[in-house]
């Protein structure tokens, strides 16, 4: 599909420049790498590849989530010029997230929209536990409320499976591909549809689709941005908590979107944990909807200060940017219908420009003014700048130093080519010896990362046990001052601020451990040269790759037990003596934080582990085919010279 259709581009106010500056020296990398291609040796072919590969392959993912009905959908449409194509009214159930690809180098062959399927074990997982609300009742104790949850979701799947039929087993774990991109054929995916409609209609497979990647081109746009829609966070059952917290560890930027008309009450909790795990500089709050304000100007200052207030209590950096807009101005002016816009959104925009009296009367104004007044123009700035100075600025840096260090590489290669062969011994056990260092960086890598997390699960079992012990010291005086309870509370800010900075700080030593890990594997290398070869200095000629920093680790932000306030634990607190909430309290959290700490580490930081392995991994291969590549030279050398040898002895003979 191409949306570049020549209106969207009269709105276009240079958001996206610094993305499409950045690309453009992506580019020039990518003509450097090849010319270094053109060299005939097998580990710059090698190496080439592979970084063009990385810059094919690089494709910035933005996350937008919010609340369900936060205008999460109308924002991303008008953000890629599009009015409708993605829909607003969305399945209760559905836990889609919609990828939309701009410009996209790596789309699969004939394809324009595919849509992937739960497997059958995450299928059976949600209907076994009731999704992420029941494992939590069973974990609290509250099983009479985890089988109430089990039976809705039984009944849910088996709406689902009546509708499909014998399609149902057929489609788990499968995919559906299309070379096209339809509203039609999106909505059948991803909308609301009737439940009871037995017809392959509207929202036919949403019940069942987990993904879908939409891959849309538009040459106005930057190349390779990903866009990502997600389900949002206050699902009935959480189903879509995790996934939506997986989508943004993926990504480097985070829109947070907001209603204006719940701006100014107290933030969902749900998303100002998400902001609380993730780096504030890949943060952008998007307060929407300002088109139904009043008072938009006065509004929005207030709203803003109140958002900062909310942040600052949470503790969390100021430096988040807040942004104002709405979807719907953007909406009305890329589809050309500023002219039927509802009056009091009409309204709010005079009021937004300080509009007098006929000055918007002009169409052709009106559409500039509504489509600069949306704030989207402001997202595309906040979404470049987010990328060029994080993960683009990495990775041009990254080709810069590998450049660099092949280039230096080549030409370490081409004086051994150019010098005399050295003697046969120099030959002696080589690939021994090469074999000997990569195996002890590695043996030095494990042993460095298997204490960096042991630290950490210690580290996070002490923040574990202090939560409790405060918890229950809170509860024990507050059950001795009071007495019996209907409710009672106990914020775990302070557990994820604690386990946070522990996750932190084991991910900084493990990065210094690695930097360390490459450095002595480079100076190995250099003394093996040295010794062998007689090239000196090779640690200084080459430029170490940096690991880059973790995923935020979202599953500090997911819902616990102890964050919901439901008719569940009202009645948990008016069992029993006073002293019998405090133990089964005790046993709910313990059980909770068990299982924070064993996501913390299986899901964050060995992941983060496995990458800075992978780092070593390359870099050692890399210079064993460097290694490998001089001692085919110097062998060349040694064979021509003995030919040589032989030749001479042979006039030698034939003269005498």
């Amino acid at each position: 599909m191409n949306t570049d259709n020549g209106t969207f581009s009269l709105f276009r106010t240079g958001g996206f420049a610094e993305l499409d500056s950045f690309w453009r020296r992506l580019q020039r990398a990518e003509k450097a790498a090849a010319v270094l291609a053109e060299n005939p040796l097998p580990f710059v072919q090698t190496a080439v590849e592979e970084l063009q590969d990385q810059i094919l392959s690089f494709e910035p993912a933005v996350s937008i989530i919010g609340q369900v009905k936060a205008g999460k959908s109308t924002l991303l449409n008008a953000l890629i010029g599009e009015t409708d194509l993605l829909p607003s009214d969305v399945n209760p159930w559905t836990s889609v997230i919609t990828a939309i690809h701009l410009n996209s180098r790596r789309r699969p062959p004939n394809t324009r929209a595919l849509f992937r399927f739960f497997d059958e074990l995450e299928w059976d997982r949600l209907v076994d536990t009731g999704g992420r609300l029941g494992e939590m009742a069973h974990r609290a104790g509250f099983e009479t409320e985890a089988a109430a949850v089990r039976a809705q979701v039984m009944k849910m799947k088996q709406t689902t499976e009546a509708r499909l039929g014998d399609d149902f087993a057929r489609l788990l774990g499968s995919s559906h591909a299309f070379e096209t991109v339809e509203k039609k054929i999106i909505d059948r995916y991803i909308c609301y549809g009737d439940p009871d409609d037995q017809a392959l209609g509207e929202g036919v497979y949403a019940d069942v689709t987990k993904l879908a990647d939409i891959f849309v081109d538009i040459p106005s746009y930057p190349t390779g941005l990903c866009l990502r829609d997600t389900p949002g966070v206050n699902d009935t059952f959480m189903m879509r908590e995790q996934i939506t917290l997986n989508a943004i560890s993926d990504s480097r930027v985070c829109i947070v979107v907001l209603s204006a008309h719940q701006a100014l009450s107290t933030m969902d909790m749900a998303l100002l944990r998400i902001i609380c795990n993730v780096e504030a500089r890949e943060v952008v709050i998007f307060v929407n909807r300002i088109d139904a304000l009043a008072d938009p100007v006065e509004d929005t200052r207030e709203i803003r200060a109140s958002i900062r207030q909310t942040l600052k209590k949470a503790g969390v950096s100021d430096k988040i940017d807040i942004l104002v807009g709405s979807g719907y101005w953007a909406t009305c002016a890329i589809g050309d219908t500023c002219g039927t816009m509802m009056p009091a959104s009409r309204g709010a925009l005079e009021k937004w420009v300080d509009a007098g009296a006929g000055e918007l009367d002009d169409p052709v104004t009106l559409r500039q003014v509504a489509f600069d007044a949306s704030g989207v123009g402001d997202l595309h700035r906040a979404i470049s700048t987010r990328i060029v100075e994080g993960p683009g600025q990495m990775l041009l840096d990254q080709l810069a130093a590998d450049i660099e260090n092949l280039a230096r590489m080549i030409d370490t290669v081409n004086q051994v080519a150019a010098r005399s062969a050295g003697p046969a011994a120099a030959l002696v056990d080589v690939n021994g010896q090469r074999d000997a260092i990569r195996c002890a960086a590695l043996v030095r890598f494990e042993g460095m990362a298997d204490e960096r997390r042991r630290q950490l699960s210690d580290r996070l079992v002490r923040a574990g046990e202090s939560f409790v012990d405060s918890a229950l010291s809170a509860l024990d005086a507050h059950l001795k001052t009071v007495g019996a309870c209907d409710t009672w509370t106990y914020e775990a800010i302070s557990l994820r601020m604690r386990m946070r900075s522990a996750f932190l700080a084991a991910c900084r030593l493990l990065r210094k451990g690695t930097v360390q890990g490459l450095d002595d594997a480079l100076r190995d290398v250099s003394d093996f040269l040295e010794d062998h070869f007689a090239l000196a200095a090779h640690h200084e000629d080459i430029d170490l790759p940096l690991p880059p920093p973790p995923a935020a680790p979202t599953a500090l932000a997911r819902t616990l037990s102890l964050d919901l306030n439901s008719s569940w634990w009202r009645r948990f607190w008016r069992i029993g003596s006073l002293n019998s909430p405090s133990r089964r309290y005790e046993a709910a959290i313990r059980a909770e934080i068990e299982t924070l700490i064993a996501d913390l580490l299986s899901r964050h930081f060995d992941p983060y582990i496995e990458q800075n392995r992978d780092i070593l991994e390359k870099f050692l291969k890399d210079e064993d085919r460097f290694i490998e590549t001089i001692v085919g030279c110097v062998r060349e050398k040694q064979e021509f010279d003995r030919a040589g040898r032989r030749s001479g002895s042979c006039e030698q003979e034939k003269v005498a």
